[in-house]
Formats: C-alpha cells, structure tokens, sequence
C-alpha cells in the first residue's frame, strides 16, 4: 500500500470526524446559551426548580461528553493508521479495516437499535482478526448489566468460562452489585474451540456519566500468548467499537429526553398541544368504530396576566406546575392532561359523557379554587379557572368543529364572569357551525380567486420623523364592498391547513407593488406559524423574491411572540436560513407572552415590535407605565436589536418613546394602513 493511500485515509476520517464535532459543537454552545441566558434573567430559586433548565443541562452535558468521545476515538484511529504504516501490515488486512471505518455511519436508527447495528460492525471485525467475544458494560437505570456478543455459538461451558473471565476482570467494579447479563450471537454457526487460557483486553469510556459511559471489551480464547501486533490490532478495532456504542449510548440518551421533550411540556411536564391533537385524533377515530362517546374539558386561568406581571415569572411558573399537578391528581389514570397555551389546558376523557364531564370540570373548579400559594413575601394566591366542557359527537364532528365549539364555551364561561363551567346549548352550537360553514366557502373563494389584498402602514424612524419601513397587512372585501381586516379568515385558515395560501397571495402582491412603484423601505410581512416550516412554501416566496429582483435586505418577516414559541425549534432553524439569505427578521407582539427574553438572547432577531398594550399605557405622569419599555429599549440596544413602538395613538406617546430610546414608531397617529405605498 502506497504512503499516499494512508494519507487519504488520514484526511478521509479527520474530515469525517470534524464534521461530527463541528455540529455536535454547533448544538452544545446552542444549548449552553440558552441555558446561561435562563440562569441570567431569572433568579437562583427559579434555576432550581425550572424543569426546562434541568433538561437543558442534562442535554448539554450529553453533547459535551460526545463531543470529547469523538476526539478520542479519531485520534485513536489516526493513531491505529500510523501503527500500521509503520508496521508493514499485510494489504488485506488493512484494506479491511479500512473499509469497516469508512462503513461507520452514526444515523439515527443504528443510535437508537446500537446492538443490530454494533453486531453487524462485529461481523466485519471478525475478518480482521478472530476475536471469541466481544462485551459492553453499562450502569443502565440502577443496575448493571454487561452484553456479551459471542462470535460463535459456542457449548456452554465455553461460554461459562468467557464470562467467567469477564467478571474476574470487572470484579472491582462489579462488587456488590447484581450484574444481568444479555447474551448475543454474532454467528449462530457452532464452533468447538481448544484453548488453555483467555485473554481480556478492554476500555472504560466517559467513567463520570454512569448512565452514559461504560466498559468495552474483548476477549480471546488461546492455546498461546498473543503477539505485540495481534494486540496493537485488538486495540484497533476496541477503538472503533467504543466509537460506535460509546456515541450510540451517548445520542441515544439526548435523542430520548428530545424526543420526549417534543411532545411534552418542559415546565409542567404535562403533555403538549401536538401530542394532545394526535390523541384527539385517535380518540375520534376510535369513537366511531366503538360507537362510544368522549367529553373534552379547556381550562383557561382566571388573571393569570395578573399574577405574572405582579409576583413576577418565577411565581407564574410555579401556579402553572401547581395547576398542572392538580389537574393529574383530579382525573382518573387513562385521562389526557394537556397545556396547550401559556395558561390554557384541555383535558380528553375517554369514553365519558356529557354529564360525568360536567360533574368531572366542577371537581377540578373546586380543587384549583381551594389551592393557595404562598410567595416568599407571604402572599396568598388563589387560583381560579374558566372551564368549557364538550362531548364528541354530541358537540362537533371532526378535531376542527370540536375545538371551535370548546374554545367558544370557554370564552363564554369568561364572558359570564369566570370561574365557571360551562356547556354549549345547542343553539350556540348551531350558529357556531353556521357561521364556519359560512367562513369556510368565504375563505375558499377568497383563495381561489385570490382576493386577498395588501395594506400598507408606514412605520417611522422617530428621532427623523420619517417614513423608513412598512408593515404589509392583509385585507379583503366583505359582502357589503367594504374593506375589512383578513384576521378572522386567517385564523380559520391556519385551523384547516391553508394559511400559506393567504401568506402567499399576499406576499406576491406586495413584492410586486414594491417592485412597480421602485419602494426600497423596507416591508415587514406577517407570517403565519403554520408557514414555518413549509419547504413549498419558502420554496415560492424566495422564486417571488429573484422573479421581482427584490434586495433581501428590503425584507423583514415577522412572526408574533405567542406562535413563535408553539415551534421554538423551528422558529430558530427558519431565522438562520432567512439571515444567510439576507433578509431580516422581527417578533412581533413582544412582552405578551412567556418567553421574551429567550427569543433576544438565542434568536438572531432584528427588530422586537413592542405589544400595543404596553404602548398605549405609556403616561408621562406615570414612571411605572414606562419602565417596561424602557428595559426592553436598554436591553436591545445592548444586543443591537432595533425596536418598534405598536399603536402609537398620540403626539404625547411619540414624545415619550423618544425619550427613553425607542428607534421606530407605528400607530394611527404616525399613519393608518393604506392600499397604497405613501
């Protein structure tokens, strides 16, 4: 073999490997920002008892440990390729190995199925050299447990004696514990061996995480002493198995705690509103095979705003986890508990009627409105809910209809004065549906015949008193040839999948009025959650953008703080891909939700469009209205995000965000939106 040949294999696996760690490195100083960024902008006690804080941890020590787990083994393969160009090993036998190396592929499914794949791995190995048994030993969930892969079907007192082996080894580290050993064939092909002693070779990888790390090890049955080559090789294809299981364990584990932490919520632990959707699903499906009946019940808390602005997030977070505890204990094993919104939760009751639903939501009242909670000032807090209670089919036919007519009976338990139950008559449910049928052909006719239209409303610099940008909103003409806000629409569109068509519509007309009237302000355009991670339809907007040649940086997307965090995820990967390609990126709505000032810290966010609320509470005989907006002001121009000032209704408004350093300004007094550019 040429030196050129072990040159290539060289940068072939540094390649390889640097790869791996450039994106396992990526996500660890993700994950590590977020964290610290938590730990910053609340308080020690909140650090705590934050269950999301903790996942993060946990999640970070996973990719720090991988991380140093692939540095070690690449060196230890570089290492192996210099041992076998300095040793003049036979052609075959490095060819093979080579292969095995370029063969490593950590995917998904070989992680989380590591013994198919790692005996598969194990097969090829055999051919370098002829091992009898390969073992793993991990500390897995309070026990120990080694598995041992034989290479043949040996008899059993063969096998007896390679265990037997094994524990003499391990002994230290097995000493007082119960060992369960699972035993794995690699061939199932009997073999009678002659052998007089064995020899045990082996690793111990990342020894501080016990439930991650672990031994890896071989062993030999021999009638003699193994040589110096012969050992240097087992130690070779040691480090490639530790490579394979090692990282397997390691990502298996993140990929677990991920995967769970994608259909639950990190702070309450309950489930989350995808998770619960797809259990609505099945219930449904289920229900008309079954001929059976279920009842949904949707809690919303009773100024809860109230008690979040008051005592501040720290005491938010723990009525949310209190809430979320009671509502587990009060229904029966079997029942969906849910958080579905900041402090909105759902409850699904299989196979339940309408009236075990009622007397089941009047208990959870009761039980709520009897928890106090005590704040480290020895504050009582009382917590009250609003409740709407529906049964399927009684009350709607499909996951659309049932949550409309649920959401309906819960505003109207808030209408009524709160902290009450409350059950759609079936008049309400008739004009319900009517009125969706209703919006439902509007809406498809308004797409096909694409009849949505922009509005456009300036936004201005404030110390310039100038026109620097536009926001694009979107309109349409009702039955009475007035023009309306397309808000109602749109909601509905996001709830039957069609919000990009409206999105679409609108952006292709108002790149296009751009492009004609020669705008360069730039545009912000409202995007809707469902659009996020639509590949078709980024793939349409950036086509609309080169067909107009509209300078990216022309453009600003927009999407408001409460849908942002329903797909944090994704929201993050979007701003990245949109931020490459030049655009901008705004949250809209800023301050209303939970989680402000994650989005400054890990979004590469432009501009923070500051709620209305906040806006129109500004006095200037009031220091307290204004000292909200003053810290998100101080706080963005530290981290050079530009903020816009929502609902500016007056001249005395516009003074006062000047003063405390608001960059741009929008509201009916600075300019109404209109169906043309100004």
């Amino acid at each position: 073999m040429k030196r050129a040949d072990f040159e290539n294999l060289r940068q072939n696996i540094a390649l390889k490997s640097g790869s791996v760690i450039e994106n396992l490195l990526k996500d660890f100083s993700l994950i590590k920002g977020m964290r610290i960024s938590i730990e910053r902008n609340f308080s020690s006690n909140y650090h705590e008892k934050s269950s999301f804080l903790i996942f993060l941890s946990r999640i970070e020590k996973l990719l720090e440990q991988n991380i140093q787990l692939v540095k070690e083994e690449s060196i230890d393969a570089l290492n192996l390729i210099s041992i076998l160009e300095k040793e003049v090993v036979d052609k075959k036998l490095l060819e093979k190995e080579t292969k095995i190396l370029r063969k490593i592929v950590l995917s998904r499914e070989n992680i989380l199925n590591w013994k198919v794949y790692a005996t598969e791995i194990l097969k090829d190995l055999k051919s370098v050299y002829n091992f009898d048994a390969f073992f793993f030993f991990f500390d897995e969930e309070k026990k120990k447990k080694i598995y041992i892969f034989y290479s043949n079907k040996f008899r059993d007192e063969d096998r007896q004696f390679i265990k037997k082996s094994i524990k003499q080894e391990l002994k230290e580290k097995l000493k007082n514990y119960f060992t369960e050993i699972e035993e794995i064939y690699i061939s199932k092909t009997g073999l009678k061996k002659d052998y007089k002693q064995s020899i045990v070779e082996y690793y111990q990888f990342l020894p501080e995480s016990p439930e991650i790390g672990g031994i890896i090890g071989v062993v030999v049955l021999s009638e003699r002493k193994i040589t110096r080559k012969e050992l240097e090789i087992l130690h070779s294809i040691l480090s490639i198995m530790t490579l394979i299981v090692g990282s397997s364990k390691a990502l298996s584990k993140a990929i677990s705690e991920l995967e769970y932490y994608a259909g639950h919520d990190p702070l309450t632990d309950l489930y989350n509103r995808r998770t619960f959707e797809d259990f609505l699903r099945y219930e449904i499906s289920r229900v008309k095979r079954k001929n059976h009946r279920f009842s949904l019940i949707m809690i919303d808390l009773d100024n809860f705003k109230y008690i979040n602005d008051t005592y501040g997030h720290q005491i938010g977070d723990i009525v949310l986890k209190s809430v979320a505890d009671i509502l587990e204990k009060s229904v029966r094993e079997g029942d969906l508990v849910a958080r579905i919104g900041g402090d909105e939760f759902v409850i699904l009751l299989s196979e339940t009627n309408l009236e075990l639903a009622v007397k089941i939501a009047e208990r959870l009242r009761e039980n709520l409105e009897k928890n106090k909670i005590c704040t480290l000032n020895r504050n009582i807090i009382s917590v009250h809910a609003s409740f709407g209670v529906v049964e399927y089919p009684t009350h709607g036919r499909d996951k659309e209809e049932l949550m409309m007519i649920v959401d309906n009976a819960l505003y109207r338990a808030k209408d009524l004065g709160k902290n009450i139950v409350y059950v759609p008559s079936p008049e309400e449910i008739e004009e319900i549906i009517y009125k969706q049928r209703k919006d439902f052909h509007i809406l498809q006719k308004a797409i096909e015949e694409e009849l949505f239209f922009p509005y456009f409303q300036p936004i201005f610099e404030l110390s310039e008193n100038r026109i620097t940008a536009y926001e694009c909103l979107a309109r349409i003409t009702d039955e009475n040839g007035e023009t309306v806000s397309a808000y109602s629409l749109i909601s509905l569109a996001e709830k039957l999948g069609k919000a990009k068509d409206i999105d679409s519509i609108i952006i292709n007309k108002s790149l296009k009025m751009k492009k004609e009237r020669g705008i360069k302000e730039k545009l912000f355009i409202n995007l809707s959650s469902k659009v996020i991670s639509d590949n078709s339809f980024w793939s349409y907007v950036f086509s609309i953008i080169n067909q107009y040649s509209i300078n990216p940086e022309e453009i600003v997307f927009e999407i408001t703080e409460r849908e942002a965090v329903k797909g944090i995820a994704e929201v993050q990967q979007l701003i990245i891909v949109l931020k490459e390609k030049g655009f901008g990126f705004a949250i809209d709505d800023f301050g209303s939700g939970y989680s402000s000032f994650y989005y400054l810290k890990h979004f590469p966010i432009d501009f923070v469009k500051i709620d209305g609320e906040f806006i129109r509470e500004l006095k200037p005989e009031d220091p307290k209205s204004t000292a909200f907006v003053e810290s998100i002001s101080l706080l963005c121009r530290k981290l050079g995000i530009k903020t816009v000032a929502e609902f500016v209704e007056s001249r005395e408004t516009v003074e006062i965000l000047k003063s405390i350093g608001i960059h741009y300004g929008q509201g009916f007094y600075l300019g109404k939106p209109q169906p043309d550019f100004l």
